[in-house]
């Protein structure tokens, strides 16, 4: 008896996709294919490149199904699909320059860029920080553990707990008070 997979949440299916399972995939693809269409062929405006990004992008998320850690799928495909519209565009002769770009995906560039930056002064100013400060936060903030865990983990009081994330929160605070004032005055 074949199972109806219209029925599974995008959790399940990714799961079941990690199995190998054909056709969770195949219903991912019929679920999301659409809407990354659309997205590319806005973005590239032709219709066999915003194919081509479909079809990498799918494909990618085959292969790497059993390594993709994959919280949120829509997210997760919608990523992908800009990173193979980057891909597609930087393939073509005509784009060499960011100002080359349309509009809407310079912004897009600009903030990616912002953005890694921005996580690269973040890891540099986190190593700075005293190794259990540095620890308590990467289990608060990356980690997604509460205060009671950590403190149960690292076997020290929810307090100090406390006063190591203020630390590293406040080092964080000077640290970009100025890039983040300059990014609200553009």
């Amino acid at each position: 008896m074949m199972t109806d997979y219209t029925f599974y949440a995008d959790e399940e299916l990714v799961q079941l996709m990690a199995a190998d399972d054909h056709t969770a995939f195949t219903e991912i693809y019929n679920r999301y294919w659409k809407r990354l269409y659309v997205l590319a062929y806005d973005r590239l405006h032709s219709r066999e490149l915003a194919e081509d990004v479909v079809q990498d992008v799918f494909t990618g998320l085959w292969q790497r199904r059993s390594q993709s850690v994959i919280r949120s799928l829509p997210a997760y495909l919608a990523t992908a699909n800009r990173y193979a519209v980057f891909a597609q565009l930087s393939k073509s002769a005509k784009v060499t320059t960011v100002e080359a770009l349309p509009e809407s995906l310079q912004a897009v560039a600009d903030e990616t860029a912002q953005l890694h930056f921005l996580q690269q002064s973040m890891e540099q100013q986190l190593k700075k920080l005293p190794e259990k400060c540095r620890l308590v936060f990467n289990y608060s903030r990356n980690e997604g553990l509460s205060n009671r865990e950590i403190a149960a983990e690292l076997q020290i009081s929810e307090k100090a707990v406390e006063k190591h994330i203020t630390k590293a929160l406040q080092r964080l605070r000077v640290q970009f008070r100025n890039y983040f004032h300059a990014i609200f005055l553009c």
